[in-house]
């Protein structure tokens, strides 16, 4: 397949997946939906996750990307767990405006919690491998890596606009911070680590609350 349809095909992805973030957040902002309740999310995540495989099959490339890297050097592994204790010090809830399921997670059963988990962790790997691995490769292949590094945090961050200017803000260091880690290593696995890792430190505590709230009501 020619660059050019290949890059057409991801932007079309792209813009679907845009719609599918601007309907969702205008649905729950207008109470039809409601956006704590796990099955919606689960929903959400599963229709994204569609796309973004979808996408990958149409132009039959991508799988390979998620191969660890061959060697990793001091220097990299170094800049890798200094970046990894700064996250975990940021106050990234000030720029998250996901709402809080705190609410209605106690409602939910283990199974539902477990399942929401599980689906997270997938959207999160597949999130990944297609913003910093089929994005920003076949960009960086067509108009080089400078330029594929804009496009793609700017991508990254009009994603994120639907829910507030704070998180697109937000966007912008840590899609530039997960450009350079996945160039500097050839691999997106730093990218998935570090995104999985904000995922943990935003919504963990409010899973363990619930579980530990479930607990109690069972005894």
């Amino acid at each position: 397949m020619k660059m050019e349809a290949t890059i057409l095909i991801l932007l079309a992805c792209y813009l679907l997946m845009l719609v599918t973030v601007i309907t969702f957040e205008r649905l729950t902002a207008k109470n039809k939906l409601r956006r704590s309740d796990l099955r919606v999310l689960n929903y959400f995540h599963v229709l994204l996750i569609s796309l973004m495989l979808v996408t990958s099959c149409i132009i039959n490339t991508g799988f390979f990307l998620l191969q660890f890297p061959d060697k990793i050097t001091i220097t990299q592994l170094t800049a890798f767990l200094m970046v990894f204790g700064l996250i975990s010090v940021l106050p990234w809830k000030n720029f998250s405006n996901e709402v809080t399921v705190a609410r209605y997670l106690s409602q939910e059963p283990a199974s539902g919690i477990a399942s929401y988990t599980l689906l997270r962790t997938l959207f999160v790997l597949i999130y990944e491998w297609f913003f910093r691995g089929l994005l920003l490769q076949n960009f960086s292949a067509w108009i080089g890596i400078n330029w594929a590094i804009v496009i793609n945090v700017l991508l990254y961050a009009m994603l994120h606009a639907p829910k507030s200017k704070k998180e697109m803000l937000g966007c912008v260091p840590l899609g530039l911070l997960l450009c350079i880690f996945t160039i500097c290593w050839q691999s997106i696995w730093p990218a998935i680590i570090f995104h999985t890792q904000l995922v943990i430190i935003n919504e963990w505590p409010l899973l363990q609350k619930s579980i530990s709230f479930q607990k109690q009501n069972a005894i």
